[in-house]
C-alpha cells in the first residue's frame, strides 16, 4: 500500500516541475517580448483612432529599435574588447 502513495506523490511531483518549467518558461517570453509586444499594442490601439498618429507611432518604435539594437552592438563590443 505504501508504494501506490509514494507513485502517487512522485506523479504529482511530475506535474509540479511541468508547471514549473512553464511558468518559467512564460517569463522568459515576457522578459524578452514583452516591450516590442506593449509598443505594438499602443500602435494598434492609436491606429483604431487616428490613422496618421499610428504611422508616427510605428515610425518611432523603429527608430528606438534601431537605437536598441546600435547600443546593444555597442555593449556587446565593449564586454568583448574588455581587459
Amino acid at each position: 500500500m505504501k508504494f501506490k502513495s509514494q507513485k502517487k506523490h512522485a506523479v504529482m511531483m511530475e506535474y509540479v516541475i511541468i508547471a514549473v518549467l512553464i511558468a518559467a518558461a512564460v517569463v522568459v517570453a515576457v522578459i524578452m517580448f514583452g516591450k516590442n509586444v506593449s509598443s505594438e499594442m499602443n500602435v494598434a490601439t492609436k491606429s483604431m483612432s487616428d490613422a496618421k498618429g499610428a504611422a508616427t507611432a510605428q515610425k518611432d518604435i523603429q527608430t528606438q529599435s534601431e537605437k536598441d539594437i546600435k547600443a546593444a552592438n555597442e555593449h556587446e563590443k565593449a564586454m568583448h574588447n574588455y581587459k
